[in-house]
């Protein structure tokens, strides 16, 4: 009895522990942004609308895909998210488009820490991941190679038009350069819009 006893409660301590451990392996420990001084910026509106092949106001589509390149163990500069989004308006581009869903490449992607619990997060310069529910001002570029659109110089390609993507609020107050260019993109897409 007292045998059947230590192994149900020493089942339930694993199980508990086992419970704890995927909880927080689950978890997002750090953040790590990755500079690569190779992204084009842009000082106003004319500019990155100049330098994107496809402007779009659209919402994110669904669960966004994490996809991670390994080679000799360490994750790629081409790791991603795919994430599909819903095309409302197309400004710059392929009218055709409009109303429709498409798949993007989003400059950032997610690591697991091995033994250690949790996940790191990185991120291409100063961007932030698209939110469900809000809207957002895309530029995208085309990557022959890849066959797809992908955001346009990370932080400079995605601008949240409904004011509910607080990551995007943070890093912009952050950011003299980029609060000057989302006031100069933001007052030109009004006139696009209306």
């Amino acid at each position: 009895m007292k045998r059947k006893k230590a192994i149900v409660i020493s089942a339930i301590v694993a199980l508990l522990i086992a419970a704890a451990y995927a909880v927080a392996d689950a978890t997002v420990v750090k953040t790590a942004p990755l500079q690569f001084g190779i992204m084009e910026t842009f000082d106003n509106y004319e500019e990155r609308l100049e330098g994107s092949d496809l402007a779009v106001v659209a919402v994110l589509n669904g669960e966004p895909e994490n996809v991670v390149y390994y080679e000799d163990g360490l994750p790629t500069p081409s790791s991603h998210h795919l994430s599909d989004i819903f095309i409302q308006k197309v400004i710059k581009g392929d009218e055709s488009l409009e109303g429709s869903t498409i798949t993007i490449r989003e400059p950032y992607y997610i690591v697991d820490n091995g033994w250690a619990p949790g996940v790191t997060e990185i991120y291409y310069g100063d961007y932030t991941a698209l939110q469900k529910g809000a809207e957002y001002l895309l530029f995208l570029g085309w990557t022959e190679s890849w066959g797809q659109y992908g955001i346009a110089s990370a932080h400079e390609g995605k601008f949240d038009l409904s004011e509910h993507d607080e990551e995007e609020k943070r890093a912009v107050e952050q950011n003299p350069r980029l609060q000057k260019l989302r006031s100069d993109i933001l007052a030109n897409v009004e006139l696009e819009l209306d």
